[in-house]
């Protein structure tokens, strides 16, 4: 499950609106944007983007602007084994087209008014490269013997049957 606030929603720096007809006016040459956003609400069920440094370019090319450059992402979770808190750091290349006809899943629409919010492209980075399944450590062997502790009363587990499920025990299949 993917939560996140709609757009106008999304409070960040103000380095990531950039003009529009600011960047047309100066065709080949980059605006350089380089910050740092703390997302409160793009997270995933699994994990939560905590810290986005962005270093970008962004260039007016023909009738297009092209972002080119690095977003590192900072992101904490909960470790798949031994269900600790755990943070990384992932590196991300962006490069990305805003163009007036957008091509589906391809390219960004380039909106009519003077400005140009960065914000949602990067929460679909985001939203992208946020983990699944986090390890807290390659060599993490899951939760102490300690921590999950079954009581003695439980040792034949595997004798108890939920009873919505017993039709399935006269249930016969051949071998072929």
């Amino acid at each position: 499950m993917t939560r996140m606030k709609s757009d106008r929603d999304l409070s960040g720096p103000s380095e990531l609106v950039a003009d529009i007809p600011s960047l047309f006016r100066n065709t080949g040459v980059p605006l350089n944007i380089s910050c740092e956003w703390e997302p409160e609400y793009i997270e995933t069920s699994y994990s939560k983007a905590n810290l986005l440094e962005l270093d970008i370019a962004l260039e007016a090319v023909s009738e297009r602007v092209t972002a080119i450059g690095t977003l590192i992402l900072q992101w904490s979770a909960q470790c798949r084994r031994c269900l600790d808190h755990t943070i990384g750091e992932t590196k991300i290349s962006i490069n990305e087209v805003f163009e007036k006809s957008a091509s589906e899943g391809e390219t960004f629409e380039l909106p009519n008014n003077e400005k140009l919010d960065l914000k949602p492209m990067l929460t679909e980075q985001v939203i992208l490269n946020l983990p699944l399944t986090a390890l807290c450590s390659e060599s993490c062997s899951g939760p102490s013997e300690t921590k999950f502790l079954v009581s003695a009363a439980d040792d034949n587990i595997g004798e108890k049957k939920d009873p919505r499920w017993a039709i399935l025990d006269e249930l016969q299949l051949s071998d072929e």
